[in-house]
């Protein structure tokens, strides 16, 4: 027969069983998984970071900021040579167009004199260089003489050439496209 518990001792085994349970949960229930102990290597990653961390995590900022000057002012002085590069071409441009007025004046020159040269000549003679010279530089120089001087060395050249730059004072060829006929 089991043996019959008096009133203390049945009160001292509830609170007892009631202690157990509290501390280990209860029989039905989940328990919470405990925690590992920490072992060396877990230890070293919380570690405090190093000093070149921090100091580069101090000057991050100022770095960035040195930066964006250097690359402002990188810009500012590749705009200076920009500008300096431009105004030299501009003088460049400035100097060409000065030559070119220089030259066309000469040409002009030197043109009036071949014209006034060819104009004085005789028709025959005449008519003899201007069948040799290119068929532009022939008409325009037909093209500044006198009508009676242009009619007469046109009369003593080759028909089909005083055709030809006939046709070319009027306008009415392309000297480039029409070479003969």
């Amino acid at each position: 027969m089991p043996p019959i518990m008096d009133g203390c001792r049945a009160a001292a085994l509830l609170a007892f069983s009631a202690f157990f349970i509290t501390l280990n949960g209860s029989p039905g229930a989940a328990q919470t998984p405990r925690l590992k102990p920490r072992t060396l290597v877990e230890v070293e990653a919380v570690e405090p970071p190093s000093d070149s961390e921090l100091y580069c995590k101090n000057i991050a900022e100022t770095a960035s900021e040195a930066r964006l000057k250097w690359q402002t002012w990188k810009l500012i002085s590749l705009e200076a040579r920009l500008r300096d590069r431009i105004a030299e071409l501009q003088r460049k441009e400035t100097e060409f167009e000065k030559w070119v007025e220089r030259r066309e004046v000469l040409l002009n020159e030197v043109e009036d004199q071949v014209v006034s040269i060819i104009g004085r000549m005789r028709p025959d003679a005449a008519a003899a260089q201007l069948s040799t010279t290119d068929e532009e530089a022939a008409v325009g120089v037909l093209l500044k003489l006198k009508a009676r001087a242009a009619s007469s060395i046109l009369d003593e050249m080759e028909p089909s050439r005083a055709a030809q730059l006939t046709q070319s004072m009027m306008g009415l060829t392309d000297p480039e496209t029409q070479r003969s006929f």
